[in-house]
Parts: C-alpha cells; structure tokens; sequence
C-alpha cells in the first residue's frame, strides 16, 4: 500500500510543481528511471504479496485488481499526454492499493 501512495503522490507532484514553477524540483523527480523503479518496486511487491494472499484465501478477485492496476500503471507510461498520464497512473496506484486492503482485510479474517 506504501509503494501505491508513494505512486500516487509522485504523480499528483508532477503537474503541481509544474503549475507552481518549480522547474528545479520537477527535473529531479520526472526522470524515467524513477517512474520505472516504482513500477518495478510495485510489481514486485505485489507478486510477493498477492502470491501469498492467494494461497491463503483463494480469491482470485484480488490478484485481478493488481493486474488491472498495473496495467493502468503501464498505460499510464505509454502515452504522451500529460494529463492522460496521471489519470492512468493514479487510477493504477489507487487500484493497486485497493487491491492491498482487500488482501490485508481476507488474510486478516
């Protein structure tokens, strides 16, 4: 869930350090590299913990959520219109993280 807010905030950053003017802080954090470790580290993470999720309670609705989130995620880096990007990745992060507190909340009960 970390990781997914963590996405969240770095592309709802983008266009606010863009509109405020902050041209300095937006060449640090708008490099591709950046983008791709955090989709990498998402990944990651919820192979890891989806994997485990399901073995334990067998819904198969959870790991569909991760896929369909990174999948926005994904789209999100493959198009050029700002805008359009950050709608995809945030709806992917927020998907995402909602796929995380589903699977916390079946693991738990």
């Amino acid at each position: 869930m970390c990781t997914s807010v963590a996405c969240i905030l770095h592309c709802l950053a983008m266009p606010m350090f863009l509109i405020l003017g902050l041209d300095s802080l937006l060449l640090i954090l708008d490099r591709e590299w950046v983008e791709l470790g955090i989709i990498l580290l998402a990944l990651i993470i919820g192979i890891s913990a989806f994997g485990s999720g399901f073995v334990r309670h067998r819904q198969h609705f959870v790991p569909v959520l991760f896929i369909a989130g990174f999948l926005l995620l994904i789209n999100g880096e493959s198009v050029e219109n700002t805008w359009l990007k950050v709608g995809l990745s945030v709806a992917g992060a927020m998907v995402i993280a909602y796929a995380h507190y589903h699977n916390f909340q079946l693991k738990r009960g």
